[in-house]
């Protein structure tokens, strides 16, 4: 069954019927969700900056994806959908917060302005809304993934290689004197090594490739 919207020109207001009777599903204190044509925009202008491969989301668009959401969820309470990216939205912010990691201008352009969407009341569905809430932020942080994967890994990597350095030396990881390049430095001379092994491992030293070597006449 489609979903009805109301569209009031001279509010610019999209009404986001999410009743029983649409959704499929009851949501206690959901029955419907209003957006105005402004916040769209803006929504669909940082999708676009944050990925630029995204198309324009429309109202609908977003109430079936607003509906599905429901449905998975209605038994749980909570989004996996939802949860999952909150998740990366945390590594992101752990990011910034890394004294001893810089990120490249763009990635870290992009980073701070999901950010700052994120953490403002005014989005495009409000954050204390049941269940959906944080949609649009997850839908953001869905869309940035394609270009910011690569930085979170990156970090999660430099993360755990911290950590087991500290560990090895014996010292709070507060301590060790660890950044970005240093660890890609580090990094790099372990994957050389890594190669070299590989390369020995894979090399025959079995006894007749040595008679062949070093033949006694």
């Amino acid at each position: 069954m489609p979903t009805r919207f109301d569209f009031d020109s001279n509010r610019s207001v999209a009404r986001l019927d999410l009743s029983p009777a649409h959704s499929g599903i009851f949501t206690p204190g959901i029955e419907a969700v209003e957006i105005t044509e402004g916040q769209l925009l803006r929504f669909n202008e940082l999708a676009r900056s944050l990925n630029e491969g995204m198309p324009a989301l429309t109202a609908d668009q977003m109430a079936g994806v607003a509906r599905r959401v429901l449905r998975t969820a209605a038994t749980g309470g909570q989004s996996p959908f939802i949860a999952s990216r909150m998740r990366r939205a945390a590594e992101m912010r752990a990011l910034t917060a890394e004294s001893g990691w810089t990120s490249p201008q763009e990635t870290a352009r992009r980073i701070r302005d999901l950010i700052a969407y994120l953490d403002d009341p005014n989005d495009l569905i409000r954050d204390d809304i049941p269940v959906i809430g944080r949609l649009d932020d997850a839908l953001l942080v869905d869309i940035a993934m394609d270009t910011l994967r690569d930085e979170v890994e990156d970090y999660a990597e430099f993360r755990r290689y911290r950590f087991s350095e500290a560990a090895r030396r014996g010292i709070p990881m507060e301590e060790l004197d660890l950044d970005r390049p240093r660890w890609q430095v580090e990094r790099e001379d372990e994957l050389r090594l890594e190669h070299q092994l590989r390369r020995v491992r894979g090399s025959d030293y079995s006894a007749g490739a040595a008679e062949r070597v070093f033949r006694v006449c």
